[in-house]
């Protein structure tokens, strides 16, 4: 099944946040994604979404103070406090907006910090935040993310994703698949989506280098499209691109699919 979420974080930037779902929904978008609604008081985000009239499908988990580096909690051993209030927040947002995904960020570390701990500390968060979205349906999602936009990023290949979701041991954890991070880190994109298919709750794809719409840089996005269309997977695909130029000029990829 193929059907397309667009992710508001990153596309319709030229918009004020809360305009962004109304914008997603014109173009012909019946699902959004979300990165980072926090700043955002929870009632206003969800009028907009209903007053847009467009399901969110998925969310991330709060990833600390971006401004000063920050990309995720998840990993980080002297955090633990605050990434378990941010699964609380996390949780609220989800289930506020219908939302069945949330994405557990990560983050990064230095040179030279302790990966074991990191491993350990995020293993406990993943079983953490499992059993505290458990009750309202929803799957919490690792994604693997290059270490070339992203340096330092904890988690950044599908194998290492599955480990930590068989070791942990909860039934509402899965994989979500970006195209683009993992045509960064190691191509192979069509046999290793069919071979991880089983496995991955969500989907995302942009373009590289560069991050933006399909188009715009080397990955066959219509080989890939197609090969989801004709796969057994039943979720959304999230556009999660930097548009190179207004959005609503960078939907001619979209235009085949609208309305789905």
């Amino acid at each position: 099944m193929l059907r397309f979420s667009a992710n508001i974080s990153t596309m319709y930037q030229e918009l004020p946040f809360l305009q962004r779902f109304g914008a997603a929904a014109e173009h012909g978008f019946k699902a959004i994604e979300i990165q980072y609604a926090y700043p955002f008081p929870l009632d206003e985000v969800v009028a907009a979404q209903k007053k847009a009239g467009v399901e969110c499908v998925l969310i991330n988990s709060p990833a600390g103070d971006t401004d000063k580096g920050d990309r995720g909690l998840a990993s980080l051993p002297d955090r633990v406090d605050e990434m378990k209030a941010g699964i609380e927040t996390a949780k609220r947002y989800a289930a506020a907006l219908g939302a069945t995904r949330v994405h557990l960020v990560a983050g990064k570390h230095p040179p030279g910090a302790d990966l074991k701990a990191a491993r350990m500390t995020f293993l406990e968060n993943i079983r953490r935040a499992a059993r505290a979205m458990a009750d309202i349906g929803v799957t919490v999602c690792l994604e693997p993310i290059n270490t070339w936009d992203i340096p330092g990023f904890f988690l950044s290949r599908p194998a290492e994703a599955l480990a930590l979701i068989d070791e942990c041991g909860e039934k509402n954890v899965a994989l979500q698949y970006d195209f683009y991070h993992m045509q960064r880190m190691q191509g192979e994109l069509i046999p290793s989506f069919e071979r991880l298919l089983p496995r991955i709750a969500h989907v995302q794809f942009a373009d590289t280098p560069g991050r933006h719409e399909p188009g715009t840089g080397e990955i066959n996005h219509a080989s890939i499209f197609a090969c989801i269309e004709r796969s057994a997977y039943t979720g959304w695909t999230g556009a999660e691109y930097t548009p190179s130029k207004p959005t609503g000029e960078t939907l001619d990829w979209f235009q085949p699919y609208r309305g789905r």
